[in-house]
């Protein structure tokens, strides 16, 4: 059956501005996605400005308020403080790229109610893309192959990815073996012991924020937090909650080892941004 379809040329949809005055969020960072059209944000001491494909974090307790330009289009992510582990203690703005958008797309899908939800832990790489590379650059060292140095640039980035070497190597076009030869020889570490010490080295910086241990673990891609409090105590040789409470800095590693070498956001909101 054929449908006729009239099209006026004159007619456009318009979105009306939209005003937010005066919201605080006492127990979670929000990051606000600035996905068409622009929005300004009024903070205490300076006003912010977004554009398309603009990311604004403000940190717990920020208190602000917010208009969205008509024709804009502005979503918020909600990150529970008791969840979340996260180096952003700042206001901090991000433009993200094309290919970092979809990221988003997924987290804001994972929000609603529907059933097709991505079944990996998009938090943690939204919280990656926010903070760029503060959780990497520690003392480990990198790998010269490019096959091998993807791999760990990626780790780095996202210390919590929890896929298996099999599939690593593959993404690369290697053998897991000689994805594991090259790491050993280039690096002094096989890749699940480098992971291993990324991961917690990224825990440690991470406990220095005040995070729980239990959303540090969840961060880092610790099933549990029982697990991660073994691993982190039989690396640095205390357990994660004093090392938390006394901020101590720098570690020292003990034992046989030489020296260092799923956030959620709310769902189905009703009110508030």
């Amino acid at each position: 059956m054929k449908i006729d379809q009239a099209v006026d040329t004159d007619f456009s949809l318009r979105i009306p501005s939209v005003d937010v005055i005066d919201r605080q969020h006492v127990d979670e960072g929000v990051a606000f996605w600035q996905v068409a059209g622009s929005s300004r944000f009024f903070l205490s001491n300076q006003q912010i400005e977004l554009s398309a494909n603009d990311v604004l974090w403000l940190p717990m307790g920020t208190r602000h308020s917010v208009r969205v330009q008509a024709d804009s289009i502005l979503l918020p992510f909600w990150f529970e403080y008791r969840l979340t582990a996260t180096v952003l203690s700042d206001i901090t703005v991000v433009q993200i790229t094309d290919r970092e958008k979809i990221c988003f797309l997924a987290l804001h899908q994972s929000c609603t109610t529907t059933l097709i939800r991505p079944q990996a832990n998009v938090e943690r790489q939204v919280l990656s893309i926010l903070e760029r590379r503060i959780l990497g650059g520690g003392a480990l060292p990198l790998p010269s192959t490019p096959a091998a140095l993807t791999v760990a640039n990626a780790l780095l980035f996202n210390p919590g990815d929890d896929r298996l070497i099999a599939r690593w190597a593959s993404e690369v076009h290697l053998s897991s073996r000689s994805l594991e030869r090259t790491f050993l020889a280039e690096t002094g570490y096989t890749l699940r012991e480098w992971r291993r010490r990324n991961r917690l080295q990224a825990a440690a910086r991470l406990l220095k924020t005040g995070a729980n241990v239990t959303a540090v673990s969840h961060r880092v891609g610790y099933e549990s937090p029982n697990s991660f409090s073994r691993a982190f105590s039989n690396f640095f040789g205390i357990a994660p909650s004093r090392y938390a409470a006394e901020a101590v800095t720098p570690l020292t590693e003990i034992g046989n080892n030489a020296a260092l070498g799923k956030g959620l956001p709310h769902a189905n909101r009703s009110a508030g941004d």
